[in-house]
């Protein structure tokens, strides 16, 4: 519809789809596919003067000719040409005869084909709905032409369509068309389906049939189709389900400017005899039939619609009764039969879909609202924070400042899931997964392998994707069974399985996973996605800030050559000097110490045989512990210690024992705690400005993206609100100390070493937050077999969840009173054969890349599309 055309019909016909109306100001408008443009300095009587002679007949020329008298040629012309360009004009087309499909559809039953079913039209739909149901076996279908509607010839519904529509696209009533129908006269109670197809009407005639059928507690399902899409659905259910008038208010997108007159508009004419759309219609409509006549007397259209287009394409739309609907508010006063009791069943299951997430709904706008957001510094945090604003808050004007001068840390990050859902969740940033593939060419990660715990060469798997923890641990004395995702650790493999035909079967939906990221290639993709999202970049170097005389805001930035910045909010991610919240602020530091006591990392690549590892390994060292984050040309490893005990030559020593063929290292200084507020005046610290902890769980990004979530979400309509403040310092910093607590078990239970370090750390390590899980541990583990005592329904997030707990304890070999198994020893040899059995035909991680970033992107956007992938979720399956 948007692309205007230069040339105009030689031998003109109406659009049977268009429609011209005259507003209540006396502006003439079209409306065709769904879009509205007025037409000015055009006479409504001239117009009509000029359709009253578009018969597709006569020529162009002609019909000049017939209005030379009254008007211009020249004048008429230009008409003419806006009609054209608008397509409410077209060209005469002769129509081909009618395509006979082999149209593959399910078995009709016995019972089913003697059912009663009515299809309502008027025009190639009701022709091929006939056909169709005739052909497949149904005996007891009554096709009936209705082209005219009482309740479309009142007065009142004639006077406004005279004075307001100029040009009504629709098909004329055939001259042996039936008697006006009144609402009264459609009985459908002698029918167990009806079918309402009828094209090129008032809406007012699918009105009094929705009516009728609501009445009489008629399924009725509606069709409507143009020449480029059909709507089917949803199947009206008298006190359960969506009628026609609410999918026309939710789903038809009638402009505004027509809502008054909408009864009078016309529906869509299909206007092709052999159009592509007619085999999936009638495929839809025939198995619906089966669906609400058979055995299970189920509407698959009970909650939905489904959209068809010319390529036979089908997209289903979720449609619940509407609120503005004044035609199907339940009425549940008769007794349910099962038809009615399936149907809310059905809807009842989509709104429980629906309530889990929470409404989106906007606050109304204030009187000083946040305009302008200065990001200070770019990295990770920053880029993450100015394309979060860009999806969520695109109403605020974001600025990012950062230095080209400051290099970027190239080390290798690994991640966690909610970063996999952050980036390319629609419910977020949205950004094209295919594309991240070849740009940053990241490697999977299903969770963190620990060589941790006890003596010798012991070790467990901390797995995204959670299984039976307990029965593994009981009948296989080891975690490592728990899930498939746990076993494809365990084995070096991906969740991409080869199928033995040369075709591969993809879990990515249902196996949790992560990514590990080269940050320079990662941060290279962010600021080139920030920079294709129009998000304003300086390339400055902020030496100081003004403070308010009160020492409680930020009035502006001050840059090295002198100038002077301005905004309303400011986004603290200048990392470990915490630029604006600590330095100029105050915002108090909260250390970590007393739990975390290692403060130095040493990073450097390492050469690997060939084989990308499907995990992050965390082993223990003498004064700390090794990090192994896997890519395709080698892996990145780094030692964090503890200054206290060891000096960098000493735990560089180690290091190189430990990883002959190292790269050159590099040393990288941290603390680990939080400050003590979040949002302070009108600062927000995001990332290491405002907490760090040591990269023991990979949750670095993760608390950036949980930051901007729960900050985004949550974001306050006015500069003056403080409420929404106050929670949020409090719910970001528990989530900060609840992670403290969490890697504190880490290090208080690992008893792999007896070095003066991890004594240390055995003895001193603070887990005072931690205590009431521990204690309940020990008398009913593993705590994610019963309903938690720390939450309500969700855990908070990954990290301080129950089972997260009863990961670590339990590999750690915690002492612990175990509840009953869930699954006895018999069925669980069963499951785990299977699981094994599946696994041992995963493919290795560089193979499995390869074939999705070479010959099957389609299962990456599979992964990111079907609606039962985790990325939709956060608790997994």
């Amino acid at each position: 519809m948007a692309d205007f055309i230069n040339t105009i019909p030689q031998v003109p016909r109406v659009n049977p789809n268009a429609h011209l109306i005259l507003s209540e100001t006396g502006e003439v408008c079209s409306w065709v596919d769904g879009e509205v443009f007025a037409l000015e300095g055009i006479s409504p009587s001239t117009i009509r003067e000029l359709l009253a002679l578009i018969d597709g007949v006569r020529s162009l020329e002609a019909i000049y000719a017939e209005l030379a008298n009254s008007y211009d040629r020249n004048y008429l012309h230009e008409i003419v040409l806006a009609l054209s360009q608008l397509h409410i004009l077209e060209e005469v087309v002769t129509e081909t005869a009618p395509v006979n499909s082999d149209w593959k559809l399910p078995i009709v039953p016995e019972q089913v084909r003697q059912k009663a079913i009515a299809i309502i039209g008027n025009h190639q739909l009701l022709d091929t709905l006939n056909q169709a149901f005739a052909k497949h076996g149904f005996q007891n279908h009554r096709a009936f032409s209705f082209t005219d509607f009482a309740s479309c010839q009142t007065p009142e519904f004639l006077a406004l369509q005279q004075e307001r529509i100029l040009l009504n696209g629709s098909w004329k009533v055939s001259a042996n068309s039936l008697e006006a129908v009144s609402v009264s006269g459609l009985e459908f109670q002698e029918f167990d389906f009806v079918i309402c197809a009828l094209e090129g009407v008032p809406y007012q005639a699918l009105f009094d049939v929705n009516k009728s059928a609501l009445a009489s507690g008629t399924p009725c399902l509606f069709v409507t189709a143009s020449p480029e899409t059909a709507l089917i659905g949803p199947t009206v259910i008298r006190g359960a389900t969506a009628c026609f008038s609410c999918r026309v208010i939710t789903l038809e997108g009638i402009p505004s400017v027509l809502q008054d007159i909408l009864p009078q508009l016309s529906t869509p004419i299909l206007n092709q005899a052999n159009s592509p759309l007619l085999p999936s219609i009638a495929q839809v409509c025939i198995e619906e039939a089966i669906s609400i006549l058979g055995l299970n007397l189920t509407a698959t259209r009970a909650t939905s619609v489904v959209k068809i287009n010319r390529q036979g394409d089908g997209t289903v739309k979720r449609l619940l009764p509407s609120g503005e609907c004044q035609q199907c508010t339940s009425q549940l006063d008769e007794p349910l039969g099962v038809l009615q009791r399936n149907a809310i069943a059905a809807a009842a299951q989509e709104i429980g879909r629906i309530w889990p997430n929470s409404p989106n709904a906007t606050i109304r706008a204030a009187a000083d609202p946040c305009k302008t957001v200065g990001i200070l510094g770019g990295g990770t945090a920053g880029y993450l924070t100015a394309l979060a604003f860009r999806a969520l808050r695109p109403d605020i004007k974001v600025t990012l400042l950062e230095s080209s001068a400051i290099p970027v840390i190239g080390v290798g990050e690994a991640t966690t899931p909610e970063l996999v859902k952050f980036l390319h969740s629609p419910r977020f940033l949205g950004l094209d997964i295919v594309d991240f593939y070849q740009r940053v060419l990241p490697t999977w990660k299903l969770g963190i392998k620990f060589q941790w715990g006890l003596p010798g060469d012991y070790e467990f798997t901390f797995p995204f994707q959670r299984g039976r923890l307990l029965e593994s641990l009981l009948y296989d004395s080891t975690l490592n069974n728990q899930s498939l995702g746990a076993m494809l650790m365990s084995g070096d493999r991906a969740p991409i399985f080869d199928r033995g035909d040369g075709t591969p079967l993809s879990l990515l939906h249902q196996i949790r996973w992560a990514y590990h990221l080269d940050n320079r290639r990662f941060v290279r993709y962010l600021q080139e996605e920030a920079i294709a999202a129009g998000i304003q970049h300086i390339d400055v170097q902020i030496s100081d800030a003004q403070i308010s005389a009160d020492g409680e805001t930020i009035t502006h930035l001050i840059a090295e050559d002198g100038r002077k910045l301005t905004y309303d909010l400011y986004i603290d991610c200048s990392g470990f000097r915490s630029l604006l919240l600590e330095q100029k602020l105050g915002s108090k530091f909260i250390s970590y110490q007393d739990t975390l006591n290692t403060d130095r990392a040493i990073a450097a690549t390492v050469p690997h045989n060939g084989t990308i590892k499907p995990y992050t390994l965390a082993e223990t060292m003498n004064n700390g512990w090794c990090w192994n984050i896997p890519f395709e040309d080698a892996d990145h490893r780094g030692y964090v210690f503890s200054s206290a005990f060891c000096s960098a030559d000493q735990a560089l020593e180690e290091m190189r024992a430990k990883n002959p063929g190292m790269g050159d290292p590099w040393l990288v200084k941290f603390r680990s705690g939080r400050h003590e507020d979040f949002w302070k005046g009108n600062v927000v610290a995001i990332g290491n400005s405002y907490g760090f902890v040591e990269p023991l769980e990979s949750t670095a990004i993760h608390m950036i993206v949980l930051e901007l979530e729960l900050l985004l979400t949550n974001f306050p309509a006015s500069k003056q609100d403080e409420g929404v403040k106050s929670v949020l310092n409090r719910k970001i910093g528990d989530r900060w100390d609840a992670l403290r607590w969490f890697l504190g078990i880490h290090y208080k239970f690992n008893h792999r070493l007896s070095t003066p370090f991890w004594q240390a750390a055995n003895r001193n390590t603070d887990i005072s937050g931690a205590v009431e899980r521990l204690a309940l541990f020990s008398e009913r583990a593993p705590l994610s077999y019963r309903n938690s005592m720390f939450y309500t329904l969700h855990p908070p997030e990954f990290f301080s969840d129950d089972h997260s707990y009863d990961t670590l304890l339990a590999g750690q070999q915690v002492s612990a009173r175990f509840v009953e198994p869930v699954e006895d020893l018999a069925t669980w040899q069963r499951q785990l054969a299977i699981l094994k059995g599946l696994a041992s035909t995963a493919m290795p991680q560089h193979q499995a890349l390869s074939c999705l970033r070479e010959q099957r992107q389609d299962l990456l956007y599979d992964f990111a599309k079907r609606r039962d992938s985790w990325l939709h979720t956060w608790l997994p399956a």
